[in-house]
Order: structure tokens, then sequence, then C-alpha cells
């Protein structure tokens, strides 16, 4: 339905029942709503609406009902006095007009309904209809409110039988809404049901970067840890020695070549060795520190460089005293240790005497 197309009176009158029975999906409600707002539409369609709302509340009760005694006589006094006041009301040349629209319309509706009200019904449904229409008919006389109404055009004077809808009807039409209903409310859930599955998936990712990056965080943590704790280890290395600490410093063949500084507690045997300036390695290759002693050469620990070509090594083992022990050296040799130097040494520092312990 188009929303921007008013409807006319009649459509909208054929909209009345549905809308008394909350039958009408949202276009239909809107448009009949707009209607109900005009004020040419308006008291036609209320008076529609208070029909129709009577009709469904009587047929809801599906109780039996017998007709009042002597509504045979009032309909039928009502119906004579309704054509002699048309009669009586227009002008002498539309007099056989609208008698006979009286004739052709009103008597045909109005008969089979009076033989309906003499005549019991075994069935629920057409008693509650028949009371529906002897209660319109006394409650408001002369506007015609039955279950078979003359209807005419408040701009013509066209006149129409409309029939209201039968309960059969109104259940095929509540099914087809329903299954529409139905329809609709499954492609909610399948959206639903989508969004729910991408919502999903999008949180287990996101979960799984979390997950990486708090490995990545752990990880960071270790290594800060295990150099905070080497860092440790060189300050108890260098304060526990108080005055028995000596330094010796490895010098290069070439004085633009790399360093070295060895801080040697001789108090607890103890030396930590920072070197600077160092070239990278293979991975099978590795330095080692050397101190010479009584004039040999005994290996004291194999170590690798970081990518700055810095290199801080703590908990170095030497003995508690200098004695015999003249120099420190440093060789490039393989990862898994050698016994005796395979190159000249290319760091090489003597060993101060002086304050250490003998």
């Amino acid at each position: 339905m188009n929303d921007m197309t008013p409807l006319t009176l009649e459509q909208l009158r054929d909209l009345a029942p549905s809308f008394a029975l909350g039958m009408l999906d949202a276009d239909e409600r809107a448009a009949f709503e707009r209607g109900l707002q005009l004020p040419e539409y308006r008291a036609t369609l209320e008076r529609d609406l208070v029909t129709h709302r009577a009709a469904a509340e009587l047929m809801a009760t599906a109780q039996p009902v017998v007709p009042p005694p002597g509504l045979k006589v009032r309909m039928m006094e009502r119906i004579a006095a309704e054509k002699r006041a048309a009669l009586l009301n227009v002008s002498e040349p539309s007099v056989p007009v609208v008698a006979s629209v009286i004739e052709r319309v009103v008597e045909p509706v109005v008969e089979p309904v009076v033989a309906a009200i003499e005549t019991p019904r075994e069935s629920v449904t057409d008693n509650v209809r028949e009371l529906a229409m002897a209660r319109r008919a006394e409650a408001v006389p002369a506007t015609p409110k039955r279950a078979e109404a003359v209807r005419q055009s408040p701009k013509s004077q066209a006149t129409r039988a409309v029939t209201p809808p039968t309960p059969t009807a109104i259940t095929e039409l509540s099914a087809r809404r329903t299954a529409r209903t139905a329809w609709w409310t499954a492609g909610v859930l399948g959206t639903a049901l989508a969004a729910s599955v991408v919502i999903a998936v999008d949180f287990r990712n996101q979960a799984k970067v979390l997950e990486d990056r708090a490995s990545q965080d752990n990880a960071l943590i270790v290594r800060t840890e295990a150099k905070l704790a080497e860092r440790e280890k060189t300050l108890q290395t260098l304060l526990a020695g108080r005055g028995n600490v000596v330094l010796v410093n490895l010098n290069p063949a070439q004085p633009a070549g790399p360093g070295m500084q060895v801080f040697w507690n001789v108090r607890e045997g103890k030396a930590v060795v920072n070197a600077y300036g160092l070239a990278p390695v293979a991975s099978d290759r590795a330095y080692m520190l050397w101190m010479i002693r009584d004039g040999k050469p005994v290996p004291l620990k194999l170590f690798t460089p970081g990518d700055d070509g810095r290199a801080i090594v703590a908990s170095v083992e030497l003995p508690t005293t200098t004695s015999g022990i003249t120099l420190l050296a440093v060789t490039e040799e393989s990862s898994a240790g050698a016994v005796a130097p395979t190159m000249t040494p290319f760091l090489v520092g003597e060993v101060p005497t002086k304050g250490a312990t003998q």
C-alpha cells in the first residue's frame, strides 16, 4: 500500500472490520488512522468501528441467545417509519427513485434478517450474529447497522450493500496474517542467529589476539626479570668484595678495537665482565675468557655479545687470590669450548697485584 495515496471513505470502511479486530498490517493501520483524523470521515468510521467491535465482542462470547419478544414488530414499524420519512423529505420527482431503491435494497436485506430472528438456529455463531444485529438496530434507529447494511456515499446518492466479514473469513484472514508473522519471525531469528555467529567469531579472534599479546608480554616480563636478576648478581658480586675488588682492563691490539673490563671480587672468587664493541659471531662460535696462571692458559667462561656488541657476564668463577695470575685474555673459539686457545688473543689485560689478597 502506497502511504502517499489517501484512501477513499469506501476503502476505509472496507478496512474497518480488520482494524476493529487488530488484523491490519502496519501500512494499512497507518492509512486507516489517518482517515480517522479527517473530519469528513471521522463520524462514519467511528460508527463502523463501534458496530464491528460490538459484533466481535458478541461473537467472542459464543453463548446461545434468544431474541427479545416483540423485536420483529418494532423493526417492521421502524422500517415503515423510515420509508415515510424518506418520502416526505424528498421532492416529488425523487419519490419514485427513493421508493425503488428502498424496495430493491432495504427490503431484500431486512427480510432475511427478520426471518433469521424468528427462526431459532442451532449454531452458536448464528445466534450471536442475530443478537448483534438486533442490538445495533435498537441502539441507532436513524443509521442502519445490521449484518447486511445499506451504505451511502457522502458525495453521491449511489448505494451498495456491504456485508461484514463472517467468522470463517476472519479466521482465514487471521491464519494468513499469522503465517506472515511466522515467516517474519523466522527471518528475524535467522538474522539474529547469523549476527550472533559473526559476533562469536569476532570475539574469538579478539580473544586470540589478546592471548598472543599476553604471551608476548609474559615473555618480555620473563626476559626483564632475568636481566634484573643478572644485574642483582652483578651488584652483589661488586658490593660483596668491599675493598677486595680488582679491576682488569683488557685492551685490543688496535686502538679502535673492542674493549673489556673485569671486576674481580677476590674476596669471594667471582668476577663480572663488561665487554663492548665486540663483533657478532656465528651460531657455532663464541668468545672465551682465559686467565694466564703460572704461564699456562686456563679457560674461564664462554659468552656471546648482543646485537649491540655488548656483553655483561656475571658470576665468572675466579680464584680467591691473584697469586700466580698475570694476565686475562679473550679469543674466539668453538661454542663447544676449548682447552687451549686456537688463536692469538685479541684482548689482553694485565692483572694488578696492589690491594689484592695474596
